[in-house]
């Protein structure tokens, strides 16, 4: 039976970043809010609608689904897991953090302050700073996302604290993480481990999206 995969990108990014997987059969590549073809969004509670309408996506499909998240993506596949969608069967998650503003389970704090001083200076620039701190490649083949939009969603991602929620979650999960990733600490990655009763933690030596070094990391779970 062919499965429904639904891959969700990570900040700053758009669906562009998952061209190497788009041969995969049954596989849909969802803009977050403000991003890639996604620009017209309601600018309060972005990420909570946003989790609701993949929720309906998923209920109103006849076959059972894995979402793909990463990075924000990641924490978007969370909420929407948290809402039980019925065809819902399986978590890929990588580079999660269940709460960016800790430097253990995400970002320091400081640094995260900073860059969001930054965005308002020289929006252009510190974004394509971040896809070569997060990625080592500035990727400016993909278009910037809406700039106050994009900023609000960041905003309520970095206000997110799912810590005491990954207990909820009752499919599988497999959580990949980079030990070099400089954007989410990998501990992030361990912690939910400890707490997602069916979880599967994997390590790399690799970035914050260890996918673009060796696709297989997903489509063996797949």
């Amino acid at each position: 039976m062919e499965i429904n995969k639904i891959f969700i990108h990570g900040w700053s990014f758009s669906s562009k970043i998952w061209e190497e997987f788009k041969d995969i059969p049954e596989s849909y590549f969802i803009d977050l809010p403000f991003h890639g073809n996604n620009r017209e969004y309601a600018d309060n509670n972005i990420i909570e609608k946003f989790s609701g309408q993949l929720c309906q996506m998923i209920n109103s499909s006849n076959k059972e689904t894995v979402l793909i998240g990463w990075s924000l993506g990641a924490s978007v596949s969370v909420l929407t897991a948290l809402k039980k969608p019925e065809n819902l069967k399986k978590l890929i998650l990588i580079g999660f953090s269940p709460k960016f503003m800790d430097k253990k389970l995400g970002h320091n704090p400081v640094f995260v302050k900073a860059f969001m001083m930054a965005l308002k200076i020289d929006f252009q620039d510190t974004v394509y700073n971040f896809r070569k701190t997060a990625v080592g490649n500035p990727y400016k083949n993909i278009p910037l996302p809406e700039k106050e939009g994009s900023i609000k969603l960041l905003r309520e991602f970095i206000s997110l604290d799912l810590t005491e929620r990954l207990e909820e979650i009752d499919i599988p999960v497999f959580l990949i993480h980079g030990k070099k990733d400089r954007i989410i600490n990998y501990q992030a990655s361990v912690f939910a481990d400890e707490k997602i009763k069916n979880a599967q933690l994997i390590l790399t030596q690799s970035h914050h999206a260890p996918f673009l070094e060796d696709k297989t990391l997903i489509t063996n779970l797949l």
